[in-house]
């Protein structure tokens, strides 16, 4: 009796480390492409503005400035009178930009503080 107690324990056990161990590992991010070339144009959101809804202007822009920088979100947005594209990325060394849909970079909007 004392045989089989000690052998469901050890099955038990042996479960719970496989669980645990097993389920350490760290996922890669989401919207990353599947060879991971680091373009700033693979990621992104896959709802909402996408980036192949940015015209080609703020593509090249992008390109030129953040060349590495995954895309975490996109939000299009007005501001005085112009279509402003406000971008995140994944990567939080690369600040948020702000590119019309010229290709011009713009400045953070003031926001009301608390």
């Amino acid at each position: 009796m004392r045989f089989k107690i000690f052998a469901s324990f050890i099955a038990v056990a042996g479960a719970a480390a496989i669980l645990f161990f097993g389920c350490t590992e760290t996922p890669p991010h989401m919207g990353a492409a599947v060879d991971n070339d680091q373009n700033v144009l693979t990621g992104g959101p896959i709802t909402g503005t996408t980036i192949q809804d940015l015209p080609a202007p703020v593509k090249d822009t992008l390109k030129a400035r953040v060349p590495h920088a995954e895309i975490a979100g996109i939000e299009k947005t007005r501001r005085d009178g112009n279509v402003v594209y406000e971008i995140s990325f994944i990567d939080t060394d690369s600040p948020e930009i702000y590119l019309r849909a010229d290709g011009q970079v713009m400045p953070e909007p003031v926001r009301a503080q608390k």
